[in-house]
C-alpha cells in the first residue's frame, strides 16, 4: 500500500543511479577533468641543476620527474645553445620561462604534453577606412546592415542613415566586402581601390518568409531543417480583437484542427495536432516558452480538458502571456521534431520565441487597441427562437388540442391567463386583455443579460543595449469585456530580458509575470441558455420598474416553489478567478573551446490561483437552500442555509523548476566548409507540484465585512448535518510530478546538399509503472533532408528551391492518473468505529505499459518562378499502439474501470501550405508600388481506432455487454472498432406517420421490413424484429436501429489569406475553414424524457421556430420533418407503446427522444468563415520625423464577421453550439477594432 509518496520517489530515483552512471562519468570526465589537467601539469614540482647541457637535456630530466612529453623540432632549438640552471622544487611552469624568456621561442600546454614553437614575427600591416552608404531599390537608406570582410573577422553595421565606416587590413588587393541584411539579397563587392562603396540591395522574397526555427533546445538553419515544423511569425497574426495567442492560430497552421466551444472571452480553444494519438491522456499539444515547458496553471483532469462540451474558463498553460511580447511561434509536428521533449510530446509541442533586446539606440514602442464586441441578437441567424405572439399562438393550439401539460411551475403566459379565467378569477375580456399584453411584451432578454462592450490594450516595450549587453522590458495591461453583462478579463504583464557577453562567457535572464482577475456569471445561472430558451411573452419589470418574479420549483422538497427572476441572479451571483504567474529562467552560458560550449539553465515558476463562486443571500440559488415552506415557515430538516450567502473557494497553487545541462558541438570538418556537425548532449530535472484546496462556506455575509453568520446548530440540523460533508470541511488535494531526462541530438550537412539528423532522450519519472523493463522508454527518430535544387537542378532556371524532408520517430506517453501501489485516502475519526477511517483512494495498475507512438513524415518544399510560388506538401502517418483505454468491469472489484493497454490508433493525413504572389510591382526604383500576396493552408487529419480492448468476434466496441447504453453511442461516448474517436450515432428516421404526423424510425416496426416490405423466414411467417434482437447482442441491436452520423471533430481544416500592399497601405483578409465535421440540431423536445413527459413546453419557456413549419394536416409529410401536436390520448400512448421499451435491449425511450437523436437532426458542421480583415496604414517617415518618431502604423480590423454554413442549421454557429451539450453555448461574437503603434 501507498502511504508515502516519498518513499517511492526515492526508490525511483536510487535505480536511476545505476542506469545514468555511464552518462554521470562522462559529464564528470568533460567538465572536471579535462580542464584541470593542464592546471596540473603547470604546477608539478621538480627539480634542475644542470650546467652547460642542451635544452634536450632539461627536457629529458622534466619527463622522468613528471611523466610530461615535449614536442620541438630539433634542429631549430640549437639556435638556444647550452643552458645552465640551478632550480630546486619549482613548477614546471617557473622551469620553462627561466629556459624561453628573452628567446624567440614561446611554450604551450596541451594535454599531458608540452609543444614548443617559434614564435610567429608580426607583421605590420596597413589599415585601409572603407566608407559609403547602404539602400534599397526605392534608393532609402537602410539601417543595421552588416558590413563585413569575406573570410576575416572584421565587420561593422550601417547607422540610421544608412551610412557605415569599415577599417581593414590592406593585406592584398584581393579583399571581398560583404553586405547582409534580413530580407535583403546579400551582396558581394570586390575591393578594387576605391575607399567609397555605395551599394543597392535588392528584396528577398523568400528569405524574408525565411526565419530560423526553434525547437526550444536548438536554433535550427531551415535549410538545413529535416522535421515537419510549421513556423509563424507573430506580427502576421496578433489580432487586436483577440486576446490570447492560441486564438490567432486558427486557419494558420496546417495540420492543426481549432476548436472554439464558447464565445466568452478568456476561454481557452482545443487545438490538435495531427490527429488524437491518446484516448485517455490529455491530448492537448505542449507548450514551451522560451525553452522551458510549462503547465496548465490548474491541474484539470484531462477527462475534462478532452470533453469538447468543457467550458474551460480557468485559462491554460500561455493564458498570462502577452501576444505583443512574443516574436514567433514554431509549431513542432512529427516525430523528429518533438522527440527530445521525451514521453509529454506525443500531441506535438508549440514553442514560442519571446522578444529579445537589440543591439543599438534605446527603441520606446507604444501599442494600444479598443475593440468594439457586439452582442447577440434575437434577429441573428443563430437565434431560431419564436417571439411573443408566435409563442402565445403555440400555446393557444396545445391547449385546443388539449395537450397534456407536464407539472406547471410557474403559471404566467397563456397558460396562466386561462388558468385564471377558467378559475373565475377574471372575466373573458380581462383574459383577452392579459394575452394580449403577453403577445405584446416580447421582452428582449438578449438587451437585458447582454451588452455590446468596449475593450482596450495597451503594451509599452523598451529595447535596446550594446553588442555586449542587451535588454528588452514590456509592461502590458489589457482590460477586456465580454457580451454578457458584468463579464470582464484583466490582465496585467511584465517581461524584462537581459543577455549579457563577457569572453566566453554569455548570459540570459529572462522574469516574466502576469496578473489576471476574471469575472463570471456562475455557470448554474446559464445566462446564455436562459436567453434562448426563455420565452418572450414573460416580462423582466413590473409596471412599477421592480423585479418581475415568478415561481420555480426547487429545494430538498420538490413541491416548494421559490421565487426567480434571472436578473436579480446575475445581481446576486459572481464567479471571480483571480491569478498570478511568475517565471525566471537563467542560463549561463561557457564556451570551451571554439566548436564546444556548455549551457546551464535554471527555470523556476509560480502559479497561484483563487476561484470564488459566490451567490447572494436574495438569490434563487440560496433560497433553494433554505428550503422554505410555501407558507413562508422554515423547514428545520430541509434548511441548509438559514441565513447569509454561499462561497466555493478553489484555490490552486503550483511550483515547478527545471534544471538542465546542455553540451553544444558546432563544427565545419574542413577548411572548405564543407563538412558540418551539429550536436548537442543535454541532462534535464523538472519537477512539477500542484497543491489545492476546495471549501464551501454557507453563511457567508459578502456585505457585511466578508464576514460568517453564527448559527445555531442545535436548531437547523440540516445544516448542521451539512458540516459534516467533505464540501463543508475541505477537500485538499497534492499532485507530484517529478522527472529526470537525458537527450541527444547529431545531424550532419554536406554543403547545401543535404542533412542527416537523429535525436534520442530517455525519461524516468516518478509516475512510471514498477517493471524494470517497462520504466525506461527511448525515444527516438531520423530524419533527413535533400536539398534537390542544389544537388541536381542547380543550373535548371525557374527553380529556386526544391527539397525533400522525410522522418520516422519512436515515442511514448504515460498516464499521471495510474499508480503501481495502492494509494490510501486517510479520512477523518469515524464516530460508528469511534477511530480513524480510511478509503481505497486509487487501485494499483502495476502492469500498465506505455503507449508506444509511432510516425513517418515526408515532405517536399518548392518555390518556383523567383519565389513566386512557394510551398510544402506532406503527409504523415502516426500510429498508437498499446494505447490506454478504459476496460469497464463488474462493481464486484470495488471499481467500474480499469485502465488496460489494449487500444490502437492511427492518424494520416496530408498537409499543403502555400503562397503566391501574383503580382509584384515593389522594386527596380519604384516607390509606390503594388503587391498581392495569396496563402492558402490545408490540413487533413483522418483518425480511427482499429483496436479494442475487448477481443470478442461480436463486439466493436470498448465496454462490456452488460455496461453498453445506447445513449454512449448517441452521444459519442462508446469508442468504435474503424471510427474515429468521437463518433456518434442517431436513429434511422423513416419520415412522419400520414394520420397524425408522429415521427416513425426504421428497424423499430414490429415485423422484420426491407425497404419495405415484410421478411419472411423459411416456414414462411413474417419475421418478428423483438425475435431478431433477442438472438443479438446489445450492440448489435444498436447497430441495427441507428446509423453512424459522423465525427464531432473535422476532418479537413485550415485557411486562406490574402493580403493587399499598395504605397504604405495594407489589406489582409484571411478566411478559415472547417470541414468533415458532424453536428446536432438543438433539441426540439427536451421535455418529452419520461413517462409522465409531455410535448408541451413550460410555460415560461421559448420553443424554436421550427415548431411553425410542424405537420399539421395529413399530406404535410411530403414537405416537412416537423412532427405535429397529437391528441392527448394518442401521446399518453406514443410515451409507452415502444414494445423495446422493457426489453434487456432497450434502445430508445420513447418515439420523441429517438427524433432529437435522429439522423435527420445531424447536419453538416462545415463552414467558412472571415476569420479577421485588416487594413493597415504605415504612416510615412517625414510625418514621423516631425514628432520625433522612428515609425508608427495604425490599423483598423474585425474578426468573427461571417460565418457560410450548411442552410440546415438555421443560423445554429456550427463551431461552438454542437448540439451535444446540455447547455447553448454563447457563439463567437463579432469584434471591431482600431489600433495605433509609436516607436520612439
Amino acid at each position: 500500500m501507498k502511504k508515502n509518496r516519498d518513499v517511492i520517489f526515492f526508490r525511483d530515483f536510487l535505480f536511476l543511479k545505476e542506469k545514468w552512471k555511464c552518462v554521470v562519468r562522462c559529464c564528470v570526465l568533460l567538465f572536471c577533468l579535462l580542464p584541470s589537467t593542464v592546471v596540473v601539469a603547470q604546477h608539478q614540482k621538480v627539480t634542475i641543476d644542470v650546467k652547460d647541457v642542451g635544452v634536450q637535456e632539461v627536457f629529458r630530466s622534466i619527463n622522468e620527474q613528471t611523466g610530461l612529453d615535449f614536442v620541438y623540432g630539433a634542429l631549430q632549438l640549437r639556435e638556444l645553445g647550452t643552458v645552465t640552471l640551478h632550480l630546486k622544487d619549482v613548477t614546471v611552469e617557473k622551469v620553462l620561462s627561466e629556459l624561453f624568456t628573452g628567446t624567440p621561442f614561446e611554450y604551450k600546454f596541451e594535454m599531458k604534453s608540452i609543444v614548443i614553437k617559434k614564435r610567429e614575427e608580426k607583421q605590420v600591416v596597413k589599415n585601409v577606412v572603407l566608407s559609403g552608404v547602404v539602400t534599397d531599390e526605392r534608393g532609402n537608406p537602410l539601417p543595421g546592415v552588416t558590413v563585413s570582410v569575406k573570410k576575416l573577422s572584421f565587420g561593422t553595421a550601417t547607422d540610421k542613415d544608412g551610412k557605415y565606416k569599415l577599417s581593414v587590413p590592406k593585406v592584398d588587393d584581393k579583399l571581398v566586402i560583404v553586405f547582409s541584411f534580413i530580407g535583403m539579397e546579400t551582396v558581394e563587392v570586390k575591393y578594387t581601390g576605391k575607399d567609397v562603396i555605395n551599394v543597392e540591395m535588392k528584396e528577398n522574397v523568400a528569405e524574408l518568409e525565411e526565419v530560423l526555427v526553434q525547437t526550444g533546445y536548438q536554433t535550427i538553419d531551415p535549410r538545413k531543417n529535416t522535421s515537419a515544423v510549421t513556423t509563424i511569425k507573430a506580427e502576421d497574426i496578433i489580432t487586436p480583437g483577440l486576446q490570447t495567442i492560441d486564438q490567432m492560430l486558427e486557419g494558420y497552421v496546417p495540420g492543426m484542427v481549432f476548436m472554439q466551444n464558447t464565445g466568452q472571452i478568456g476561454a481557452a480553444p482545443r487545438l490538435r495536432v495531427r490527429g488524437t494519438s491518446t484516448v485517455l491522456g490529455s491530448q492537448e499539444p505542449l507548450w514551451v516558452i522560451d525553452g522551458i515547458v510549462q503547465e496548465n496553471p490548474v491541474n484539470v483532469d484531462p477527462s475534462q480538458i478532452n470533453d469538447l462540451d468543457f467550458v474551460n474558463l480557468l485559462g491554460n498553460a500561455i493564458s498570462g502571456l502577452n501576444p505583443e511580447d512574443i516574436e514567433q511561434i514554431d509549431v513542432l509536428k512529427d516525430a523528429s521534431a518533438t522527440a527530445i521533449y521525451g514521453a509529454r510530446a506525443g500531441n506535438g509541442v508549440i514553442v514560442i520565441t519571446t522578444k529579445k533586446g537589440k543591439a543599438g539606440p534605446p527603441t520606446l514602442s507604444y501599442s494600444v487597441s479598443g475593440t468594439y464586441t457586439r452582442r447577440p441578437y434575437y434577429t441573428d441567424r443563430a437565434v431560431n427562437v419564436m417571439n411573443s405572439m408566435e409563442r402565445i399562438d403555440f400555446s393557444r393550439e396545445l391547449i385546443a388540442k388539449q395537450t397534456v401539460y407536464p407539472t406547471i411551475q410557474t403559471w404566467v403566459g397563456y397558460e396562466g391567463a386561462i388558468r385564471k379565467y377558467y378559475a373565475g378569477e377574471i372575466s373573458f375580456d380581462e383574459f383577452q386583455k392579459e394575452v394580449g399584453y403577453y403577445e405584446r411584451v416580447n421582452t428582449d432578454w438578449f438587451d437585458l443579460l447582454m451588452q455590446n462592450s468596449f475593450s482596450h490594450k495597451h503594451t509599452l516595450s523598451l529595447s535596446g543595449g550594446t553588442d555586449k549587453t542587451k535588454y528588452y522590458a514590456s509592461v502590458g495591461y489589457s482590460d477586456m469585456k465580454g457580451a454578457m453583462r458584468r463579464e470582464k478579463n484583466k490582465l496585467y504583464s511584465v517581461s524584462l530580458k537581459v543577455d549579457v557577453t563577457h569572453k566566453r562567457f554569455d548570459m540570459h535572464f529572462d522574469l516574466k509575470g502576469n496578473v489576471g482577475e476574471k469575472r463570471y456569471t456562475p455557470s448554474d445561472v446559464g445566462v446564455t441558455e436562459y436567453a434562448y430558451n426563455t420565452t418572450r411573452a414573460l416580462p423582466a419589470y413590473t409596471e412599477s420598474g421592480d423585479y418581475w418574479y415568478y415561481a420555480r420549483i426547487g429545494g430538498e422538497v420538490t413541491s416548494y416553489y421559490q421565487l426567480f427572476n434571472i436578473l436579480n441572479e446575475v445581481e446576486n451571483s459572481t464567479q471571480d478567478i483571480d491569478s498570478h504567474g511568475m517565471t525566471f529562467t537563467g542560463t549561463l552560458g561557457y564556451r570551451i573551446f571554439e566548436p564546444l560550449k556548455f549551457a546551464m539553465t535554471l527555470s523556476y515558476s509560480l502559479d497561484d490561483t483563487q476561484q470564488d463562486i459566490w451567490h447572494g443571500e436574495d438569490s434563487y440559488y440560496c433560497r433553494k437552500l433554505k428550503s422554505t415552506q410555501p407558507d413562508g415557515k422554515e423547514n428545520l430538516s430541509y434548511n441548509k442555509l438559514p441565513v447569509g450567502g454561499e462561497l466555493q473557494e478553489k484555490h490552486t497553487r503550483r511550483n515547478a523548476y527545471t534544471l538542465r545541462g546542455q553540451l553544444n558541438f558546432n563544427k565545419y570538418l574542413d577548411a572548405d566548409q564543407d563538412h558540418l556537425i551539429v550536436a548537442a548532449l543535454g541532462g534535464e530535472m523538472s519537477s512539477n507540484k500542484y497543491k489545492g484546496l476546495e471549501q464551501t462556506y454557507r453563511g457567508f455575509l459578502k456585505d457585511r465585512g466578508l464576514q460568517m453568520a453564527e448559527i445555531d446548530l442545535k436548531t437547523y440540523i440540516g445544516y448542521a448535518s451539512w458540516l459534516q460533508t467533505a464540501e463543508a470541511k475541505g477537500i485538499r488535494s497534492d499532485q507530484l510530478t517529478n522527472m529526470i531526462s537525458g537527450y541527444f541530438t547529431v545531424s550532419y550537412s554536406y554543403k547545401d546538399y543535404g542533412t542527416l539528423n537523429f535525436n534520442t532522450r530517455v525519461d524516468a519519472s516518478n509516475k512510471f509503472g514498477s517493471r524494470a523493463n517497462d520504466k525506461f522508454l527511448p525515444i527516438w527518430s531520423v530524419s533527413g533532408r535533400l536539398n534537390l535544387k542544389e544537388s541536381f537542378l542547380a543550373g535548371v532556371r525557374g527553380v529556386n528551391t526544391l527539397a525533400l524532408r522525410a522522418s520516422f520517430g519512436y515515442q511514448g506517453n504515460m498516464l499521471d492518473s495510474e499508480t503501481v501501489e495502492t494509494i490510501i485516502k486517510r479520512g477523518t475519526h469515524n464516530q460508528y468505529f469511534n477511530e480513524y477511517a480510511s478509503s481505497i483512494y486509487k487501485f494499483p495498475n502495476p502492469l500498465l505499459k506505455w503507449e508506444k507512438i509511432s510516425s513517418v513524415n515526408t515532405t517536399l518544399d518548392f518555390a518556383f518562378f523567383k519565389n513566386k510560388i512557394r510551398g510544402s506538401v506532406s503527409y504523415y502517418y502516426k500510429k498508437t499502439r498499446d494505447a490506454f483505454l478504459n476496460k469497464r468491469i463488474s462493481e464486484i472489484n470495488g471499481i467500474t474501470a480499469y485502465v488496460v493497454n489494449k487500444g490502437t490508433l492511427t492518424n494520416r493525413g496530408l498537409e499543403l501550405a502555400l503562397n503566391f504572389t501574383p503580382i509584384n510591382t515593389f522594386g527596380g526604383g519604384s516607390k509606390d508600388g503594388f503587391r498581392w500576396n495569396f496563402d492558402p493552408q490545408f490540413g487533413q487529419v483522418i483518425n480511427k481506432l482499429i483496436n479494442k480492448a475487448i477481443n470478442s468476434g461480436k463486439n466493436q466496441s470498448l465496454r462490456d455487454e452488460d455496461n453498453i447504453t445506447y445513449s454512449d453511442y448517441l452521444n459519442g461516448k462508446v469508442e468504435v472498432v474503424g471510427r474515429p474517436l468521437n463518433s456518434f450515432f442517431s436513429y434511422r428516421f423513416a419520415g412522419l406517420d400520414s394520420k397524425d404526423g408522429r415521427p416513425m424510425f426504421s428497424g423499430t416496426e414490429v415485423n422484420y421490413t426491407v425497404n419495405g416490405e415484410e421478411v419472411l423466414d423459411e416456414a414462411g411467417k413474417v419475421i418478428k424484429n423483438k425475435d431478431r434482437y433477442a438472438n443479438m447482442t446489445k450492440e448489435q441491436v444498436f447497430l441495427e436501429v441507428m446509423d453512424y452520423s459522423g465525427c464531432r471533430v473535422p476532418k479537413l481544416q485550415g485557411g486562406v489569406r490574402n493580403t493587399f500592399s499598395y504605397r504604405g497601405f495594407t489589406l489582409a483578409v484571411n478566411l478559415s475553414y472547417s470541414i468533415g465535421s458532424k453536428i446536432r440540431l438543438l433539441k426540439m423536445y427536451p421535455n418529452v424524457a419520461a413517462e409522465n413527459g409531455t410535448l408541451a413546453p413550460q410555460p415560461m419557456e421559448n420553443v424554436r421556430r421550427e415548431f411553425l413549419k410542424r405537420w399539421k394536416n395529413p399530406g404535410d409529410e411530403l414537405y416537412t420533418n416537423v412532427p405535429g401536436i397529437i391528441s392527448d390520448a394518442e401521446f399518453v400512448k406514443s410515451l409507452t407503446s415502444g414494445w423495446w421499451r422493457k426489453e434487456t435491449y432497450s434502445f430508445g425511450t420513447n418515439i420523441w427522444q429517438m427524433y432529437d437523436y435522429s439522423d435527420v437532426r445531424v447536419v453538416s458542421g462545415n463552414y467558412l468563415k472571415i476569420q479577421s480583415l485588416s487594413l493597415r496604414y504605415n504612416i510615412p517617415s517625414k510625418w514621423c520625423n516631425r514628432f520625433f518618431l522612428k515609425s508608427a502604423y495604425m490599423s483598423f480590423s474585425g474578426t468573427n464577421l461571417y460565418t457560410l454554413s450548411a442552410k440546415a442549421l438555421k443560423g445554429q454557429d456550427p463551431s461552438t453550439q454542437t448540439g451535444s451539450s446540455t447547455k447553448i453555448a454563447q457563439s463567437v461574437r463579432p469584434t471591431y477594432s482600431f489600433s495605433l503603434n509609436v516607436t520612439f
